[in-house]
Order: structure tokens, then sequence, then C-alpha cells
């Protein structure tokens, strides 16, 4: 399975989204913890001052009796206070850290002299039940905290249990629950977390397409270069990066027209010169006497002769493409049929086609009568194959001869190559024909690939996409 995207606008957008929502994660995160832990030791500082206020309160009432009632009106949800009349013994140790912390925090707000113990409880409440403390904790704590749940909704948290023995040696007792304000207030934040990524992933989108259709629209203007040079020039908009990218394809544009123009006319100059000069020596050859050398001379010419005009046809593959128009691929493969069978040679058509092809069907014609001279001169005859399908169009031209072996499959579509399986000196040729049948075929978007034993022998297959149409 694939999980990371094929395009440029997907990963921009995956990676962006992933940063951003980490980020806005740990953001998230670092800002309630640190709001819990102000939130934390801002309770508890006010409520040790409280703890320490109603101590001093409570020490000065005369007469005691009275400490119950008073004890009773102060109780509130968030602290229950609890006394026990006569001397107590109280021991000043605290067992937890947290405990030592709120104890110090008492002791500081009530001063020197005054007999503290701080215990820290743990409020768990299992499903379906009600909460249970610590075995030590005070009688009337747990219909507070029935209260309290309403407020801190939390399943569980903890509590101080603070103990102050008073100047009398009464032991008032303070129950404070602690909520665990750092986790009870994260779900609030999910939903603004979720707004703002909503409304990030739509800018994200819109800025990602922005910036990637260009690129796309340049590289889909590229490809179509390759397949004609005269194309209408990329329209230069968008940001300075898009339209200079798109000046300089145009700038290749302009230079590869010129460079193809200056080549073809400097050729066309040659070949005229050299045509003219080949001529006049093949009439001299044929005012010689017959012999031997007069034949091997008249020969030679012959080949130079097919040479320059092999030539011209692949300089002429490689130039621009004009005159495309749809044409019937079942006609053009019988029409090659009927040419080969007028010179002799036994060529066969199968297959069918559904529908017409667009392009040039010159170009298409040599690229085919190329690959069927092959297939006659190695193989004896040859078989013209079409596959007709909604995306591409496949002619394939097979014979029963030897095949490339595989080393020279790429290498004979060089120009001027021959390969070395057989004497093609003996079958004539100028190592142009599958060279000048790749240029055609490219230059509509496809291309000829070489393939051994299928079921019809060795086949060169002619692959042109319908995208152009």
């Amino acid at each position: 399975m694939r999980l990371v995207p094929r395009t440029l606008a997907a990963r921009t957008v995956v990676l962006l989204l992933v940063g951003l929502l980490l980020a806005q994660l740990l953001g998230t995160a670092i800002d309630t913890l640190d709001r819990g832990k102000a939130f934390y030791r801002s309770t508890t500082l006010q409520m040790a001052e409280r703890i320490a206020d109603l101590a001093k309160a409570l020490d000065a009432v005369r007469p005691p009796d009275q400490r119950a009632e008073i004890a009773r009106r102060l109780s509130d949800h968030g602290l229950v206070i609890t006394l026990s009349r006569g001397p107590q013994h109280i021991d000043g140790a605290s067992e937890r850290s947290y405990a030592r912390t709120f104890h110090a925090m008492v002791s500081r707000d009530l001063g020197p002299g005054w007999p503290i113990n701080v215990q820290l409880h743990r409020v768990t409440v299992p499903p379906n039940s009600s909460p249970a403390f610590a075995a030590d904790a005070p009688a009337g704590f747990l219909d507070h905290y029935l209260t309290l749940r309403q407020f801190y909704p939390m399943p569980r948290g903890f509590a101080f249990v603070t103990r102050v023995q008073l100047s009398d040696g009464s032991l008032v007792t303070f129950s404070a629950p602690l909520p665990y304000e750092t986790v009870t207030r994260f779900y609030v934040l999910l939903p603004k977390l979720a707004l703002m990524l909503t409304i990030v992933i739509a800018l994200l989108l819109v800025a990602v397409r922005w910036v990637t259709r260009p690129m796309k629209r340049m590289a889909q203007a590229a490809l179509a270069l390759g397949q004609d040079l005269n194309r209408v020039p990329i329209a230069e908009s968008g940001p300075e990066e898009i339209r200079t990218t798109a000046r300089a394809l145009n700038v290749m544009q302009l230079r590869l027209q010129e460079y193809v123009r200056d080549r073809a006319a400097i050729l066309a100059a040659l070949s005229h010169d050299l045509k003219t000069y080949i001529t006049r020596v093949r009439l001299r050859g044929e005012l010689l006497p017959e012999s031997h050398h007069r034949d091997r001379l008249i020969a030679d010419v012959g080949e130079m002769t097919a040479m320059i005009d092999s030539t011209l046809e692949y300089l002429h593959g490689l130039s621009p493409a004009r005159g495309r128009a749809q044409f019937d691929a079942m006609a053009l493969a019988e029409s090659v049929r009927i040419d080969a069978e007028d010179m002799g040679w036994p060529v066969a058509v199968a297959g069918t086609t559904s529908q017409p092809f667009y392009g040039n069907v010159q170009d298409l014609r040599r690229c085919l009568m190329n690959l069927v001279d092959n297939a006659v001169k190695y193989g004896g005859r040859a078989t013209i194959q079409l596959e007709d399908g909604a995306d591409e169009l496949t002619i394939r031209v097979c014979d029963p001869g030897p095949g490339i072996p595989a080393g020279e499959r790429e290498r004979v579509f060089e120009p001027f190559y021959r390969s070395g399986c057989a004497d093609t000196r003996d079958l004539g040729g100028t190592g142009l024909g599958l060279s000048i049948a790749r240029t055609i075929a490219r230059a509509h978007g496809g291309d000829v690939v070489l393939q051994n034993n299928t079921p019809l022998g060795f086949c060169a297959a002619i692959r042109l996409p319908r995208a152009n149409a």
C-alpha cells in the first residue's frame, strides 16, 4: 500500500498539515499544563490563606462550645470543617511532597507555634458507584464531595486533609478537594482546536492549489513541446518564479524552432549539391565500358543516393509535427499491406480499431512502412496486428525471423547502427529505418519497442497514446 502521495500538491498539504497539527497539539498541551500549574498554585495559596484565617478565627471563639456551630456555617462546597473537642496530640509530619508544600504554605500564614499535620488523600470513584476516600477521611466529607463533582466532573482527584491544633488543645480538621484542572479543561480546547485547523486546512488547500497549478500547466506544456515545436507559447503569468520559468521555456522553444529550421535548410542545400555531383558520377559511370569495376561504381553511387534519401527522411521525422488530423488506422494498415504486396512482400493484417486516431498519417505511414521493410528483410514475411484501446493504439509488426539480442535492442535505434546478428550489407539499407520509426512515434507522444518470443514471433510495437486527440 502506497502511503506517500504521488503529487507535489498532496505531499505539500500532508506535510504542512502534519506539522501544523503537531505544533498545535504541542502548543495546546504546553499552554494547558502551564495554566493548570498556575491554577493549582493559585488555588492552594488561597486555600492555605483561608485555612489559616479560619483556624485563627476559631481559636479566638469564646466559649469553645460555639465553635462547632461556626464551623458548620463556614463549611461550603470547597472546604469542610470538623472539630474534635478536648486536648489532642498531633504529629506535624506530612507524608507526601505535595502535602509538605501545602504544610509550608499554611504554616507560613499561621505563624510559629501552631501544630499542623497535612495528609494527601486520593479520591476514587469506581464505575457505577459512590466516591471512596481513605479510611481516615473526616465524617461528612463524602456528602460534600457529591456536590463538588458538579464543579469538577473528573472521576478521581486529590484532597488535602489539614489538621490544626488550637491553643486549648482542640483539633480542627479542614478537608479541601483539589481538582485536576489541567485535564478537566482540555476538552474545552478541542472545539477551538478543530475550528482553527479547519480554517488552516481550507486556506492551505487554496494556497497549495494556487502554487502548484501553474507548475502543472508548465509540465503539460513542456511535454507538448516535445511533440510540436510550433505550439502556442506558455502564458507568462503568475508569481515571479513561475513567470521566469515560463519565459525560459518560451525562449527554449524559439531557439529549438530556429535550430530545426536552420539545420533543415543547411542539410537540404547540402543534399541538393551532393545529389548534383552524385548524378554526374552516375552518368559518367554509365558511359564507361561494361566491366566489374563499372558495376561496383554504379552500385556504390546507388547506396550513396539511398543513404542521402534516408537521412532526409530521418530529419523530416525530427521536424515539427504538421498536418495532423483524424484518420482510420485500419485503413492505414491495409494501404501499407497493398503497397507491400505490389513490391512482392508477403504481408498480412490482423485486429480491428473502434475509433479514429489523431496524428500525421503520412509520417505514421513512413513509420509503419519502415518496420514492415525490416520484418520482410529479416523474417521473410510480416504481420501487422492492431490493438485498439480507450487510451492507447498499439500497432505491432511481427515476423518469424531470429529477432535481435537483448543487449542490442536499444542500440539498433541509433542512427546508422546495424545489428551484428545478420549481414545487413547484403540485405541493403542504411541503418536509419528504426531510428526514423521511433522518432515519428515519439513525435506523437508514443514509442517503438522491440519484443522477442511473442505468439507471432519477433515484434516491433508502435504504441501511440490517444491523449493527443
